[in-house]
């Protein structure tokens, strides 16, 4: 594997841990630890995870136009390890 899909896979596992601080601190205006608890204490974790994922949209639509394609499949293989932590966590919970 080279350089650029493993900066990829950094990438495509930081963008939705940001977009989680996002949503912790302007939606549920709270620090990001208290954000988190609240999130486990009502069962919500996995399903804001599931939509930060989302981000990763952006950076996977930039690489594309850009032709980088090794990026591109370290963002694909980031979506499909919390793709495989969230369904863990659902049956974890429920």
């Amino acid at each position: 594997m080279n350089l650029n899909y493993w900066k990829g896979l950094v990438i495509g596992l930081a963008v939705p841990v940001i977009a989680l601080y996002f949503y912790t601190t302007l939606v549920l205006k709270s620090d990001f630890t208290a954000g988190i608890h609240q999130l486990v204490h009502d069962h919500l974790l996995t399903q804001v995870i599931a939509i930060n994922i989302l981000a990763n949209i952006f950076p996977l639509f930039v690489y594309n136009r850009r032709g980088e394609n090794a990026r591109m499949k370290g963002v694909v293989s980031a979506s499909i390890f919390y793709a495989f932590i969230i369904s863990v966590l659902y049956f974890i919970n429920y």
